[in-house]
């Protein structure tokens, strides 16, 4: 006998003692689903295209099915010769076998057409659904009854084939592979492979004792407006072992009498109620003879219309970092929400959503009475604009560059943006004189906002100076007192120089030279200067805009000589080495020359300002 889906005979052992079963499952191919429930075909052609197919007979040979309405046919006759492919069996149960013999069994037609073509079906067992190192081959039969693989036939039918399975092979994970394999020279030339009732033993676990399934659970006890639906199941239901039957019973009453509604199931779908009704569960083991009757829970119902829910806002979007979206809810006394993982609480009407993807919450409001319904809210995720501030060319320049900050990259439209200079466009330029801190806020076309801030650095262009100290007779040094150098070139005016910041050097000669410094070795610009001093007996000479200054002695101790050889000293200021004035008068002689008491000036050095025809020309003096 068989039947269109897969048959369970409780025929070869049973034994509730130990838990343990052994049953025989098929499979006929007689649903008009294929590949069946739980099997597969793996197709491996390109384009793809199932090879094995569900028949209810089959040509090439002509073949009816061995029983019942369908066979599976794997059409060798159209594909390429080696073309493979594979049926794949469900999941079979050894969870019990132990060591117990267990067998695959199949009918396959074998005939006589083309006796050369080696068409075959080759039989595989494995844990996976894949013909790998782990999957061990049962046996290949050749469809023509000529070739005597496994055996050689007299005449064109159906044969029976029994292979025994590996004991190896024990739990819920054992898979039988059919390989088909095409060997026709010629496409649409070749015959076809028939297969039919395939039969195999299982081993499932059956029940034991007293099948304890817990209690109803019911997550509708009340249900308002005169009516609806609702369904019912077990909280600790029985499932994967054998011998166990549901029973669900209903009443009018709590104490019966009972009707049987429903069976075979630990739940129960009520699809319309209209008037409260009690229910119970009997569970069955047939092994062990208990049945077990579930607490009896009912469902009430009641003429009064259920609350309208209401959520404001009904639709929200959440901007990551904030702190939520409020969600507020009316139209019921309590509320609880869900899921409750990115709210700040899961009760009461007002909570506040942090989602970290776009998220539906749903609100229960249950009214005064007990009657309840339900209200969703969509609450969208949203990162907000990234906002990253950068500078071109840079966030340090020259001063006096143009740099373009760019808060967030091109594309982004709807963007508004407010600069903290008050610029409301994506790109903010300016021209960088001193040191600047800028912050910008980005809120995208949703409402989200995020902010970001970048400092831009001046570097101050690059002023070459320097001074000289007159340390005896021709030997001088110069002192650099340039901003942001990172090198020196000097040239002394006689053909020598050096690359130290402040050299000291020995003249082999008296005469007027021109001693001019480059620095260099910044970002920004070089710069040069040139002075002219005079070497001779007196000490230090400076001159700049046809005016010669001679200062002497330098260090000083009492009193400094300052002497102008050609035009008339107006002014005088002496400043320390802080920039502060000390000294500071004007020449009522008009002499072109002046002596400068430095009696009370403190050991230092100090700086000389003096004014010819309203030029200055500054001097740097030692006082000792």
């Amino acid at each position: 006998m068989k039947k269109n889906s897969i048959l369970f005979i409780f025929a070869i052992l049973l034994s509730s003692l130990c838990g343990k079963a052994q049953i025989i499952s098929t499979e006929s191919f007689d649903a008009t689903t294929f590949a069946p429930a739980g099997w597969s075909i793996k197709v491996d052609l390109s384009p793809a295209t199932n090879v094995w197919v569900r028949q209810t007979n089959g040509t090439n040979p002509n073949v009816l099915p061995h029983s019942g309405a369908g066979l599976a046919r794997f059409r060798s006759r159209s594909v390429a010769a080696g073309t493979k492919q594979i049926l794949i069996s469900r999941t079979i149960d050894y969870t019990t076998r132990g060591t117990s013999a267990a067998n695959l069994n199949f009918w396959m037609y074998r005939d006589s057409l083309l006796p050369a073509n080696m068409d075959s079906l080759s039989i595989w067992v494995n844990s996976t659904d894949t013909i790998d190192a782990t999957a061990i081959k049962l046996g290949t039969i050749v469809r023509n009854r000529s070739i005597a693989m496994p055996d050689t036939q007299a005449s064109n039918g159906w044969y029976y084939y029994s292979y025994a399975i590996p004991a190896s092979f024990t739990g819920t994970n054992t898979r039988f592979i059919f390989e088909g394999t095409g060997e026709s020279a010629v496409i649409n030339q070749g015959a076809n492979i028939f297969i039919d009732d395939i039969s195999f033993d299982e081993f499932p676990a059956v029940c034991a004792g007293m099948p304890n399934v817990g209690s109803i659970i019911n997550p509708t006890p009340l249900i308002c407006g005169g009516g609806g639906s609702s369904s019912l199941s077990l909280s600790a239901p029985i499932t994967g072992v054998l011998g166990i039957t549901y029973t669900w019973q209903s009443s009018a009453s709590g104490g019966g009498p009972w009707t049987t509604i429903g069976t075979n199931s630990p739940t129960l779908s009520i699809p319309s109620i209209t008037s409260t009704t009690f229910y119970q569960c009997l569970v069955n083991c047939s092994y062990s003879g208990f049945t077990y009757a579930s607490a009896v829970d009912s469902i009430v119902i009641s003429s009064n219309v259920p609350p309208t829910i209401t959520v404001t806002p009904s639709s929200a979007v959440y901007c990551a970092g904030s702190n939520g979206v409020q969600l507020i809810a009316s139209g019921a006394s309590s509320y609880s929400w869900s899921p409750a993982s990115s709210l700040n609480v899961s009760t009461g009407d007002t909570v506040l959503a942090s989602p970290t993807t776009n998220t539906p919450y749903t609100v229960t409001g249950i009214d005064s009475i007990g009657c309840s319904s339900t209200e969703t809210v969509n609450v969208s995720f949203n990162s907000g604009p990234a906002v990253n501030i950068t500078a071109n060319p840079n966030d340090t320049v020259c001063a006096g560059t143009q740099v373009v900050l760019t808060s967030v990259a091109s594309g982004a439209a709807g963007n508004i943006y407010l600069w903290s200079d008050g610029i409301t466009t994506r790109r903010d330029t300016i021209i960088v004189v001193a040191d600047i801190t800028l912050s910008v806020i980005v809120t995208n076309s949703v409402g989200c906002s995020r902010s970001d801030t970048i400092t831009v650095v001046a570097t101050p262009p690059s002023v070459a100076n320097f001074g000289w100290t007159n340390l005896s007779g021709s030997t001088f040094n110069f002192i650099d007192s340039s901003t942001t150098a990172g090198a020196w070139t000097w040239t002394f005016g006689d053909g020598n120089g050096s690359t130290n910041q402040s050299p000291t050097y020995t003249y082999s000669a008296p005469g007027t030279y021109t001693v001019t410094l480059i620095i260099s070795g910044t970002s920004c610009n070089d710069d040069t200067i040139s002075k002219v001093i005079v070497v001779g007996p007196q000490g230090v000479s400076n001159i700049e805009n046809n005016a010669q200054i001679i200062s002497y002695p330098n260090p000083v101790q009492q009193e400094l000589n300052i002497e102008s050889k050609n035009e008339i000293i107006d002014f005088i200021t002496i400043r320390n080495s802080l920039g502060e004035r000390i000294i500071s008068f004007s020449n009522t002689n008009q002499s072109n020359k002046i002596k400068v008491s430095t009696n009370r000036l403190a050991s230092g050095i100090y700086f000389a300002d003096i004014f010819v025809n309203g030029q200055n020309h500054p001097i740097k003096f030692i006082k000792e």
